[in-house]
């Protein structure tokens, strides 16, 4: 698994881009407020590096978010694992993920999440505002006269799953593959049920054969096979490719079956010294 950590100002990054809401987006609420979409695949598009990474990213997420518990209330509200539809890849799974911390500090003007703290001499409480309304605040002040202390930078606290999320996101900017392990399991996986494919296919223009008789063949060229793995994209194989091994692979099972038949001893006959 690879990952790195971000400091403040690239979660801070991350989460200014990734909350934009598309215009044309609908939703759960949750949606680009609250939860940023971190890495999503198209369901059935048979890309394996992009089923890989996102199951691997899934369980990094949520072992984050879950870190030191012994449940998943804090993973089922923080990583939320969606089904959307795209109108160019149709069906899509897609990762969203809460940003900042369920103790946040909210602009008391307008909810959306405070960049400041600012409090008046007088009193002495802190009020967090957000960039803008605090602009209004700074006019308030400077208009009446009204005696404040020197604002004070805010730093929404982030959530542990939004932590992950940033350094997963850093990692694939460097490296196009979370976990190499399980990403090499998924190319065999594809490669040998593909095999398969191709063997049943060859096979079926030989309705004489047994079944014993073609698993002999079928094990006789497994190596000459084995040795087209990488050839096509996606784990692919050349049927023909397949089909010409094992009908050469074939005629040598029987030509070898033939001549021992045909030196086999007679019954009767004596065997020349």
């Amino acid at each position: 698994m690879i990952s790195y950590e971000c400091d403040y100002d690239t979660l801070s990054e991350y989460a200014g881009k990734l909350l934009e809401r598309p215009t044309n987006f609908g939703g759960d609420d949750r949606y680009y407020r609250t939860h940023a979409p971190v890495i999503g695949k198209a369901d059935y598009s048979d890309d394996l590096m992009a089923e890989s990474n996102y199951d691997a990213a899934l369980d990094l997420l949520r072992s984050a978010a879950d870190d030191g518990r012994n449940d998943t209330e804090i993973s089922d509200e923080h990583v939320i694992d969606a089904g959307i539809r795209h109108w160019g890849w149709g069906q899509c799974s897609q990762i969203f993920v809460q940003v900042y911390a369920d103790d946040v500090m909210l602009c008391r003007k307008c909810d959306s999440i405070a960049d400041w703290a600012v409090s008046r001499k007088k009193h002495g409480r802190r009020r967090f505002l957000c960039a803008s309304c605090k602009s209004d605040w700074d006019w308030d002040t400077e208009q009446y006269g009204l005696p404040a202390l020197a604002p004070i930078k805010y730093r929404p606290p982030f959530t542990a799953a939004w932590r992950e999320a940033c350094s997963i996101l850093s990692a694939l900017e460097g490296y196009p593959i979370l976990d190499d392990s399980d990403y090499s399991e998924r190319e065999w996986e594809r490669w040998q049920s593909n095999v398969n494919e191709a063997l049943e296919q060859a096979q079926r223009e030989y309705d004489d054969d047994t079944e014993a008789q073609s698993a002999e063949i079928a094990d006789s060229c497994h190596d000459e096979i084995g040795d087209l793995y990488g050839h096509e994209p996606d784990s692919g194989v050349s049927w023909q490719k397949v089909e010409d091994i094992y009908r050469e692979a074939r005629d040598t099972y029987f030509t070898a079956l033939a001549n021992e038949h045909l030196n086999a001893p007679i019954a009767g006959q004596l065997a020349f010294a």
